[in-house]
């Protein structure tokens, strides 16, 4: 027998069963070597296996993932291996030893349910058919593998809890749980995140179908797309309403036949019902206009519904970072909600400030707001922007006008350029004009998107919001997405630092903010 099955030793966590270390053994395949730079892990060992199938140069965060990935029944001892279940990996594709695992009677259940008199009524026999009745029979695997990873789902519950708690400052009473009749429906959504895909072939819910009545959680075949995610056919997202001349992306949403998506750190997901822009009860993703950062959040309303208050908030976001915090807060004498507060620190918006395609995007469809984009010092010296007569300013003060002084006090707090940069005279004279009309409290034009958006997994029609929390975080989680606060459960530094940074969008402008900025058409004249 040939040495070609490696063995990692893997951290523990919060979810493996050892107390401190765990084993996991990882087989590489038959005309493949492992590179050097590929293992997370030292490789501590070497043991022998006849066929090989999965390798951690295939999935390099196998192990890290091993806290959170469906696993077979194993007991609590160090050396004890660990077998990730590799649901949507086809059998082709797995060694003997793998495919003998998914067999039945393959583990021993740690208890036994025997069913003495069928005729008396029983209230843990009820609970047995609730928990496992319906998902041995549609999911084709033992009651070991699930009782197992009920647990597995339950610490990752508890782990989310701990993570609210933390976070929102709150008492343990205050977080809501998962509804006993969710558990069955959240661990068939559980064992379908694999190291690699989100692929819920078992799915049963909202018409959607099994591929196969004979599959279950296992892929026999290669996974395979089969809903749609399709337009309306009379919305903005399915037709914007607004110029995308100079978008990379003329879409929106991603709509196709087949539908699955690609997080930008590999992980696939591919839908598990029909849905369109108006379902309700979803998982959304969202990549930023530059396509460099994504985000995934969950809702009971539709896409279109949700991301109506993204575009509201991503807008005013930047109306304020171009303004400036001491402008907006000058009338509100109360402040900002708390809602709003929370909306600032969101990774999500924060990101606006500090991305070049996202505020080219939004002065394309608001050149008003170029006067308070600073010019290099050559621009600013050219005729053009040096020679213009000094703003009218009435005298005459009314509801919508303000005074030379207030207008004088407005441009005064608008944010400094940079270094390099300045303000022409033209700009000036226009940030004049703009507060003594009192332009500022007109928001921006609230339809334009900044972010491509699409469905990931659609959820029962009915479901409660602490379903909705666990699902979502799993796809964080495995997603790895860099524009959610909280949800990645395997992010040290996201539990310690959750609104990290701390700042708001506005107060870390970096140096160069508005270098690179293209100015189309030049605004020479005053936009309306």
């Amino acid at each position: 027998m040939s040495k070609r099955f490696k063995t990692y030793r893997a951290k523990s966590s919060l979810w493996d069963d050892s107390p401190t270390e765990g084993m996991i053994e990882l087989c590489a395949p038959k005309d493949q070597t492992i590179k050097e730079d590929e293992p997370v892990v030292e490789p501590i060992a070497l043991q022998v296996d006849p066929i090989i199938s999965v390798t951690v140069g295939h999935f390099p965060k196998l192990v890290q993932q091993l806290a959170i990935l469906p696993l077979y029944p194993t007991d609590s001892k160090v050396t004890s291996p660990r077998y990730p279940l590799l649901p949507n990996i086809p059998s082709c594709q797995l060694s003997q030893e793998e495919v003998n695992r998914r067999r039945s009677n393959t583990f021993k259940p740690s208890f036994e349910v025997k069913d003495n008199n069928p005729d008396v009524p029983s209230l843990l026999r009820a609970k047995y058919q609730i928990f496992y009745g319906d998902l041995m029979q549609r999911l084709k695997v033992d009651f070991t593998v699930l009782d197992y990873n009920y647990t597995r789902l339950d610490r990752y519950i508890q782990r989310l809890i701990e993570e609210r708690i933390q976070v929102f400052n709150l008492l343990p009473n205050e977080i809501p749980r998962l509804d006993e009749k969710e558990y069955p429906l959240a661990l068939e959504f559980f064992l379908q995140f694999d190291v690699n895909m989100f692929y819920m072939k078992t799915c049963s819910f909202r018409y959607a179908r099994p591929r196969s009545l004979s599959e279950g959680v296992f892929c026999v075949q290669m996974p395979e797309a089969r809903y749609e995610l399709a337009e309306c056919g009379n919305c903005g997202l399915c037709y914007p309403q607004y110029d995308m001349t100079h978008r990379a992306n003329k879409h929106i949403v991603e709509f196709s036949q087949t539908h699955k998506h690609t997080f930008l750190n590999g992980y696939e997901t591919i839908l598990n019902c029909s849905a369109t822009c108006h379902t309700q009860n979803i998982i959304y993703a969202l990549r930023c206009v530059c396509g460099e950062v994504d985000y995934i959040g969950a809702t009971s309303e539709s896409l279109h519904d949700r991301l109506f208050r993204h575009r509201e908030n991503a807008n005013r976001i930047l109306h304020e970072f171009l303004l400036g915090q001491e402008n907006i807060l000058r009338d509100l004498p109360r402040g900002k909600t708390n809602d709003i507060k929370r909306k600032d620190r969101m990774k999500l918006y924060q990101h606006l400030t500090r991305c070049l395609h996202a505020i080219q995007i939004f002065l394309d469809a608001n050149p008003q707001y170029w006067r308070f984009v600073p010019m290099t010092i050559d621009e600013a010296e050219t005729p053009e922007q040096q020679t213009i007569p000094s703003p009218q300013l009435s005298d005459e003060l009314d509801l919508n006008r303000r005074s030379k002084k207030d207008c004088q006090m407005c441009i005064q707090a608008v944010p400094r350029p940079p270094s390099g940069f300045t303000f022409s005279n033209r700009q000036i004279v226009r940030q004049a004009e703009y507060f003594h009309k009192k332009r500022d409290k007109t928001l921006p034009n609230c339809d334009i998107d900044l972010y491509h958006a699409t469905i990931v997994a659609v959820l029962p029609e009915s479901c409660s919001n602490m379903f909705r929390d666990v699902i979502e975080s799993l796809f964080i989680t495995y997603a790895e997405t860099t524009l959610n606060t909280i949800g990645n459960v395997l992010n040290e530094q996201q539990q310690r630092y959750p609104y990290y940074p701390l700042n708001d969008p506005w107060s870390t402008r970096s140096n160069d903010w508005c270098n690179g900025l293209a100015r189309r058409p030049w605004p020479t004249t005053n936009p309306s």
